[in-house]
């Protein structure tokens, strides 16, 4: 795939020519992303298998980060929450929200024990050191 971005200013160009470009970014971000997540496979499976948390190469820096991911349960967790009268607040399963009622001692982890599967993830960083 070629993309030639055309530098001329959106207001000057005609909407053919905007929609066409507009759909060519488009495109190219697609290929770009689909890409980016070969790449990232590849390199974090790598760092797995090496037991490596950070990689340089260069001036390029690779940092792996371990996350436990929750993944709810929603009928689990809805019928708790329901009964402590904090499922109004929540309305669905929003990590965010679940994470600020346990950092203001609302909930407790060990009270959602059972209502959530946890599952490894790695993010991926790179900087210029």
């Amino acid at each position: 795939m070629e993309l030639d971005i055309n530098e001329q200013d959106p207001e000057d160009m005609d909407l053919t020519d905007v929609v066409l470009e507009y759909d060519d970014v488009v495109s190219a971000i697609s290929v770009l992303e689909k890409r980016r997540e070969e790449l990232r496979t590849r390199i974090l499976n790598t760092l797995t298998e090496k037991d490596i948390d950070v990689l340089r190469i260069g001036n390029v820096e690779l940092r792996r980060h371990k996350v436990e991911w929750k993944l709810w349960r929603v009928n689990r967790l809805k019928s708790y929450l329901m009964e402590r009268d904090l499922w109004d607040i929540v309305e669905s399963v929003d990590r965010k929200t679940l994470s600020r009622l346990i950092e203001k001692g609302i909930l407790t982890e060990e009270e959602l024990k059972g209502t959530y599967d946890v599952e490894t993830r790695y993010s991926l960083h790179v900087s210029r050191v």
